[in-house]
Parts: structure tokens; sequence; C-alpha cells
């Protein structure tokens, strides 16, 4: 019977050739996305990578320009990363600057 054209086929028989992939299957998407290549690639860094990219990307610097530096001023800026690598994966960069109200 059809009525304002629905059928009273029940919605598993109709579905056969026209349900969309990945819904239902293991089949899975079948092309990938930029948004998808970039979030898997962001997935895989470790922790301390990600802290470097962000540290890098702060002072508006590549792995490129800071292999590019001289030496010393290279191995001031190799430390100055690796104190905040320290702050961060110990969680002392949390509590840093916290301030609390006692006068409530």
């Amino acid at each position: 019977m059809q009525i304002n054209g629905y059928s009273s086929t029940p919605y598993a028989q109709t579905q056969g050739a026209t349900a969309r992939k990945g819904w239902g299957s293991t089949a899975g998407p079948t092309t990938d996305t930029a948004a998808v290549t970039d979030f898997l690639a962001e997935a895989k860094k470790t922790p301390a990578e990600r802290i470097r990219n962000d540290w890098l990307a702060r002072h508006r610097m590549t792995e490129d320009d800071l292999n590019a530096m001289p030496p010393e001023r290279r191995k001031a800026m190799e430390k100055e990363f690796a104190e905040e690598l320290k702050r961060k994966l110990t969680g002392q960069d949390a509590k840093r600057g916290a301030v609390m109200n006692l006068t409530a």
C-alpha cells in the first residue's frame, strides 16, 4: 500500500542496495578526508611531540629554523623547551600562576 510517498514494505527490506556505506556494516568509510588524515596523524603523536609542536608554534619557528640556529642559541632554546616539557609532563604547569581567594 502506498500513502503519500510512503511504502508499507518494512524498512529493512527496502534498504538493500540503497543503504549508506558504513552504516550497519563492517565496511567502514571508503575514502579518507584531509580532516581524518590530520586527526590520525595528531592522535599518533606522543604528548612530548605535541608539546614541542605547540612550543615551536608559539615561538613562530619550525624544526628547520631551530636546526639553522647557532649552537649557543639553539642550546638555550632547547633548554627552555626542556624546562617547559618537564613542567607540563609533571603537572606543575597547571599549578603555576594559580591564585586562590582566601578572604571569602
